[in-house]
């Protein structure tokens, strides 16, 4: 039930870490860290000969150096969000 002293539903998406709104300067980051991400992905894509997913689809590599190359710029990527969470706002 919504009565008057129900808080209003933020524009920014809610920092789990916190339980707060996001800034607009951990958005930008996090942003540029998912965009620096796909490009890596892509170029590994490109240098393998295969085929880039479609969209919510997880990225497969046929060989074994690209699938440990992928494991690894999957973790570089949470810690690198998780830094730009964790950063002042």
């Amino acid at each position: 039930m919504i009565n008057p002293r129900t808080p209003t539903p933020s524009s920014n998406p809610i920092n789990a870490l916190t339980g707060e709104p996001m800034s607009d300067r951990q958005m930008h980051h996090l942003d540029a860290i998912t965009a620096g991400g796909e490009a890596l992905y892509e170029a590994m894509h490109f240098a393998e000969g295969s085929t880039p997913p479609g969209q919510y689809q997880e990225h497969t590599f046929s060989t074994r150096r690209m699938n440990i190359a992928a494991t690894h710029l999957e973790t570089a990527l949470m810690y690198a969000r998780k830094a730009a969470l964790e950063g002042t706002p």
